[in-house]
């Protein structure tokens, strides 16, 4: 029996959204492949996402941010789909902040405090906090490859 597609699956400005990010520093995919990568995180939800956005820095997201609300996307801020809950498939514009926002800004081991990009592996920042005789928790089975802020 043939369903009715909902409307946020049938994301008619994504042609106008397209157009908008391809004016970026940023890396932007909508080719099938791509796509698919991220219909699926560690659970077994599949959801093909509108596009997927891979954001240099901070500016990057905002502007990013600004040409999905412009268009009226939706966002998935992303990192490395180790989620068990499908939380990162979704019919969305997807912001994966792993492949260039993963650095670790500062530790201030006064205040335990620490300053990621939101794409750092927990486990980078693990290294890190060690060297101040601190550490980062919970500790997920994924460690060696989830990330914190997305």
């Amino acid at each position: 029996m043939n369903q009715p597609r909902l409307d946020h699956e049938q994301f008619s400005a994504h042609r106008n959204w397209r157009r908008c990010l391809r004016h970026g520093a940023w890396d932007v995919l909508f080719d099938l492949g791509s796509r698919a990568m991220y219909a699926a995180d560690a659970s077994n939800y599949r959801q093909m996402p509108v596009g997927v956005v891979n954001p240099r820095d901070a500016a990057d997201v905002e502007a990013a941010l600004s040409a999905c609300r412009a268009t009226g996307a939706a966002v998935l801020p992303r990192g490395a789909g180790t989620s068990l809950a499908g939380q990162c498939a979704n019919v969305a514009v997807v912001f994966d902040f792993s492949r260039y926002m993963r650095g670790l800004t500062s530790i201030d081991a006064l205040t335990k405090l620490a300053v990621v990009e939101p794409g750092i592996v927990l486990d980078r920042l693990r290294e890190a906090a060690e060297m101040h005789q601190l550490t980062y928790a919970p500790d997920p089975a994924t460690h060696s490859r989830c990330t914190l802020g997305a």
